[in-house]
């Protein structure tokens, strides 16, 4: 009888488990797809979940992914990323979760929606993680668990970046690492932990890099807990102590060793990055006062994604009751209480501390997305929270009542002293709505005790929380953008791209934008371009674009600024514009597809031209002009390439009157303007943006006595007025240089992916320069010997050669791909053996508790036997007696 009721308990906890896993799964997860139907995001409507980065890089960067392995090309190198890029080193930073392979069960068109509706599922996973780490650390089959991991999937965190996706798989797998911290700790077991540890690690190493940060505090906070609940003696407790420390250690080196195939090619790149080269703060400094942190605890917090430090921390309104609940809570061990809060409030110090700030962030300032670790500190808040509700018997009724006036007062104070626009009175009045709410609800589930009582208040606090987090996402989350008008025009891209490929057979060639959709327009469509807006960029290359008057940031180079002399030096050979406004003498139209023109470039240059021996760009110049005047100087022609112009203040505005018939540029002096309108000439009106002092704009082709206006295209600049100066192409000079730098050039040119060959014949010694910038992994070879290249502007690679018949050979490999392969090929034989270990030792184990039970039971066998044996003889002799 106590067996089945046993079964039959078990039985109902398994479906109790399933149908609370269910559930913490599908609640968030149908949240997001109700407000993606009401934001009418496709199929629903003509709008798309692409927003920030998701809009710019990820869409761009997984179609380019997409592109490649249909194309067999792998993983190494991409001619679509900007003039050439470590495509290993993006697709790690961006695209290495697991998920993106999913994408090749789906037509190409469906990408946006692949990536807009696996945030969906990964909102959903994010759930069930947490519910499960609730239920195996606290031991209990909860629905109450159902509450909280909704709050974890759908906090404030996700509702600032839940649109950048390459983060969303470390928050998913953060619960089962802390779960594996926990098994270490109280039960020495090391492989959950490794394997979660490294899969993290595999899928985003930024994200990783605080996790790991956590996980050293969070280990200590356990062993001190854990250490005054042990039993043992004290020198069997240190024993037990300094073992859990060296398995943490061994554990998280194996899991970093586990990732490190993709995890050593990426930190290499990242060290050429301008990222890698971060100065640690001279001087502590604060942001803001902890009090004001708190506040953005509140509900519809504006969410911050800029250059501001803010944190985005709400997690549910009803941390305001179960925090001070928790601290309060005699039945929960004050270490532990003390701990957690510690924890918690070293997480709040640290988004206002930038020498803090900048540890949690890798070594580095955020580039905007502040606090990217505030997801670590809405989890322990959450657990605290969980531990506090389920523990509601250590509270009192009337602790619960001053826990609510106390946040009432809270409330009220933050109404007077917090001066962020972030906070306003509608968010204080529908927090203390939902404070009040849930201060009620926790009061009569305190004092209630019948069951159905409990159960109608668990689905009034469900019903509460499943409203609440959805009012907060709706209003702070879920930026679109319109589907057609992002993609409308790809299949013309496309078409055009093709119609190029047509005309210029094998040759290799670039082709850019006079307006562009997105900063990586080459790899959302998937054609050579010059332009690109990652992290994991080649920081030469940029500081080659801002000597030359082009586009430039941290994070992104741009082609636009480029004159027709530099748009030949970087194989520029056509443009893509949106309209025929552009056509001239230096952009003649060969076709259009729809609203999409393209137009060639009169002046280009062959790849691998060959310039003067030395011929090279130096930073010691001055403004991308001079650089320009001076590189044309160099090739031997008198004449500058660019003539300064006339050009007047007229209020805050620069007007440009052409003195004669020609190509004109501008170029901005003042570091404010980061906007400015072109009006007027034959662009009609020309918007330029992500401007910085020395940036060249093209203002067309202007007929001589035809007037254009600079003005200031930011509405809310405080500093509207615009300074540049006036240039005019020398167009005879430009002919001249191109010229000289395409009388000889690199011939029978072969290229794919990590490969480029080519022949060479030379006259006289000169410099080959290849447009394709320098990066470790390339291999080179010169007539079948090994050779170091030369770089020109001290980006592109450049090969001083002698005169005569020449073989060039080059080939590709992400810098440390083979030291990672091999590292993460140990790892996962070191791992594997230490399981088998574990495993034959388990089994030893066993063999030898067993050993003395199946002796005993051997033993009363034979007994058994025995007697068996010597009634039967009895038996035999008792019916021989008979006869």
């Amino acid at each position: 009888m106590n067996g089945n009721k046993t079964t039959a308990t078990s039985s109902e906890e398994r479906r109790m488990q399933r149908g609370i896993s269910v559930l913490a799964f599908f609640v968030p997860a149908f949240i997001m797809l109700v407000l993606f139907i009401i934001r009418g995001i496709y199929p629903f409507g003509d709008r798309s979940f692409l927003f920030s980065d998701m809009y710019h890089q990820y869409m761009p960067f997984l179609s380019e992914f997409v592109h490649k392995i249909k194309a067999g090309e792998g993983l190494f190198y991409s001619y679509n990323v900007g003039i050439g890029s470590n495509f290993l080193a993006l697709y790690v930073y961006y695209l290495a979760s697991p998920f993106n392979w999913l994408v090749f069960l789906l037509p190409e068109g469906l990408i946006m929606e692949f990536m807009s509706y696996l945030v969906i599922l990964r909102i959903g996973l994010m759930g069930l993680t947490f519910s499960i780490y609730l239920r195996k650390v606290f031991g209990k089959e909860d629905p109450a668990a159902l509450l909280f991991s909704t709050a974890y999937a759908l906090s404030g965190y996700l509702a600032a970046y839940n649109w950048n996706v390459m983060w969303l798989d470390c928050l998913i797998l953060l619960p089962l690492i802390l779960l594996g911290a926990e098994r270490l700790v109280r039960e020495g077991k090391w492989v959950m932990y490794t394997v979660a540890l490294g899969l993290c690690i595999l899928t985003n190493y930024y994200i990783s890099i605080m996790i790991c940060i956590f996980l050293v505090l969070y280990f200590g906070m356990l062993l001190i807990t854990e250490y005054y609940t042990m039993t043992e003696g004290q020198s069997r407790k240190a024993r037990i102590v300094f073992g859990r420390i060296g398995r943490f250690a061994f554990a998280s080196l194996l899991a970093g060793g586990l990732a490190a195939a993709l995890l050593i090619p990426e930190v290499c790149a990242i060290l050429r990055t301008d990222f890698g080269n971060s100065d640690f703060p001279g001087t502590l400094e604060s942001y803001f006062s902890v009090f004001d942190m708190l506040a953005r605890h509140c509900l519809c917090v504006t969410t911050e994604r800029g250059l501001e430090h803010w944190p985005n921390i709400y997690c549910g309104v009803a941390v305001f009751l179960l925090v001070p609940m928790y601290a309060l809570n005699e039945k929960i061990s004050v270490r532990k209480r003390f701990c957690n809060l510690a924890l918690a409030g070293f997480l709040l110090l640290s988004f206002g501390t930038n020498v803090l700030d900048f540890l949690w962030h890798g070594l580095n300032y955020p580039d905007s997305l502040p606090a990217r670790q505030s997801f670590l500190y809405i989890f322990l808040i959450l657990v605290m929270c969980y531990d506090a509700f389920r523990n509601v018997e250590g509270t009192s009724p009337r602790q619960i009542i001053y826990g609510y006036l106390a946040a009432v007062i809270f409330l009220l104070a933050c109404e007077k002293f917090v001066e962020s626009e972030d906070f306003d009175t509608g968010i204080e009045v529908l927090t203390l709505v939902f404070v009040t709410i849930y201060g009620v609800l926790l009061y009569l589930y305190r004092t209630r005790k019948d069951e159905l009582t409990r159960q109608v208040l668990g689905i009034l606090v469900l019903a509460c929380v499943v409203a609440e987090l959805s009012i907060n996402t709706f209003n702070t989350s879920l930026g679109t953008t319109g589907r057609s008008a992002y993609l409308g025009d790809q299949e013309d891209y496309k078409a055009l791209y093709a119609l190029a490929q047509e005309q210029e057979g094998d040759d290799f060639f670039r082709i850019e934008k006079f307006t562009r959709k997105t900063k990586n327009d080459g790899t959302l469509t998937g054609y050579p371009t010059a332009s690109v807006f990652s992290s994991t960029m080649n920081s030469n290359v940029m500081d080659l674009y801002k000597m030359l008057g082009m586009r430039h940031s941290k994070v992104y180079y741009g082609f636009d600024g480029a004159t027709a002399f530099v748009s030949a030096l970087l194989n520029v050979d056509y443009m893509f514009g949106e309209s025929d406004k552009y056509e001239n003498g230096l952009y003649e139209i060969v076709n259009n597809s729809g609203d999409v023109y393209l137009y060639h470039c009169k002046y280009t240059l062959p790849f691998g031209y060959v310039a003067p021996m030395g011929w090279n760009v130096t930073d010691e110049i001055g403004t991308g002009v001079r650089v320009q005047n001076q590189l044309t100087e160099d090739l031997g022609i008198a004449e500058p390439l660019l003539d300064r112009a006339t050009s007047e203040t007229s209020g805050d505005n620069v007007c440009i009157t052409a003195d004669r018939a020609g190509y004109y540029y501008a170029r901005i002096n003042a570091t404010g303007t980061k906007k400015v309108q072109v009006l007027g000439g034959t662009l009609e009106t020309q918007d330029y943006g992500d401007l910085k002092d020395g940036a060249i704009l093209y203002l067309g082709y202007l007929q001589k006595g035809e007037r254009v206006t600079l003005t200031n295209g930011d509405d809310t600049d405080d500093t509207p007025k615009v300074s540049a100066e006036a240039y005019v192409m020398n167009e005879e000079v430009l002919a001249q240089a191109v010229e000289i730098l395409s009388k000889e050039h690199l011939e029978n040119v072969a290229m794919d992916s990590t490969h480029i060959s080519g022949t060479l014949s030379l006259k006289e010694a000169g410099r080959l320069i290849l447009s394709v910038p320098y990066e470790e992994g390339w291999t080179v070879q010169i007539d079948g010997e090994n050779a170091e290249p030369e770089q020109f502007g001290n980006a592109l690679m450049a090969f001083d050669l002698e005169a005569g018949e020449h073989t060039i050979q080059m080939h590709y490999v992400p810098e440390g791909r083979n030291i990672g392969i091999l590292v993460s090929a140990g790892s996962v034989l070191i791992l594997l053996g230490c399981v088998l270990c574990q495993r034959c030792d388990r089994k030893r184990k066993d063999c030898a508790e067993n050993e003395p039970l199946q002796k005993a039971a051997d033993e009363t066998m034979e007994d058994g036997n025995a007697e068996k044996t010597h009634t039967e003889e009895g038996s035999v002799k008792e019916e021989a007696g008979r006869m």
